[in-house]
């Protein structure tokens, strides 16, 4: 899911309990009309305690929502692939860090 902020988000955010994961910052520039906004794909892991399986399929899941649409990414190889590989190393990447912070 995309979340939309006016001021910038921490990475893991516990609201009750579930674990918010927020990653690819992007910034963008208001107008006259619109004012800076904040712009993040958005985990949400049910339990802040979950294991780290759990929090990297979340993670994968922001971008391939089914088992079939990520499968076909990896089948269709070449730029699909890559880019399924490297949201797989960032999912690591962020449930390490969530789980460091929780230790």
């Amino acid at each position: 899911m995309k979340t939309y902020s006016p001021f910038k988000l921490e990475t893991y955010q516990v609201i009750g309990r579930k674990l918010h994961i927020n990653f690819n910052e992007q910034f963008i520039e208001g107008t006259e009309d619109v004012d800076d906004q904040y712009v993040y794909d958005t985990a949400v892991i049910p339990d802040k305690l979950a294991k780290r399986d759990t929090i990297i399929e979340a993670i994968i899941a922001t971008k391939y929502p089914t088992y079939g649409s990520e499968l076909a990414a990896i089948r269709n190889g070449g730029t699909e692939a890559e880019e399924h590989e490297a949201l797989r190393i960032k999912a690591k990447e962020l449930a390490d860090g969530w789980l460091e912070q929780v230790r």
